[in-house]
């Protein structure tokens, strides 16, 4: 997984200085929730990957899918083995860039979007998402919300079960940033 991430950030910032101001999280965290009329289903991920060129506005993430959780270890077997099939596609990555210009030095909370592939279930697929960033000294907080349409990324829901998971799945995405220091 490092070296994965360690290639994604070198796709991500090729091309530009490397004294240029990067910022790292390596333990972002994402949510998700499906509504459906039988039940609810919510898990979280604590272990999702981010750099941020501050410069570029160029973002990455790398996200593990069998580092979801889930409250019942029955949805998390079916969401790894019947829908994600994560021995298959075992990430799913963002790789784009911040849209709005934002003074990186000065506090405040920045609304922004984003542009880019997000990559899922081995599909890539063009999207422009909403964030907050929120500066506070050399202290740098991202978040946001999206809305992931399952059948925007081939996830097939047998019949049988279609009325177990929502069409649409909520999304929240935290993430905090620290500045990254070349080892010598």
């Amino acid at each position: 997984m490092l070296r994965q991430f360690l290639v994604l950030c070198f796709l991500c910032f090729s091309g530009t200085v490397l004294c240029q101001p990067v910022l790292i999280s390596k333990s972002a965290e994402i949510t998700f929730f499906s509504e459906a009329p039988v039940e609810n289903i919510s898990a979280k991920n604590n272990s999702v990957n981010s750099i941020v060129n501050t410069t570029t506005g160029d973002i990455a993430f790398i996200i593990s899918i069998r580092g979801f959780k889930f409250e019942k270890e029955l949805m998390q077997e079916h969401f790894n083995e019947k829908y994600l099939e994560s021995d298959k596609y075992p990430q799913a990555t963002f790789k784009g860039r911040i849209n709005d210009s934002l003074d990186w030095n000065k506090d405040g909370i920045y609304e922004v979007t984003a542009t880019g592939i997000m990559s899922i279930h081995g599909i890539d697929k063009t999207v422009t998402e909403k964030a907050s960033i929120e500066i506070k000294g050399k202290d740098v907080h991202l978040s946001g919300k999206l809305l992931i349409a399952i059948a925007d990324y081939k996830i097939s829901i047998p019949k049988l079960l279609f009325q177990n998971i929502a069409d649409t799945i909520n999304v929240e995405l935290k993430s905090d940033y620290i500045p990254y220091k070349k080892k010598d």
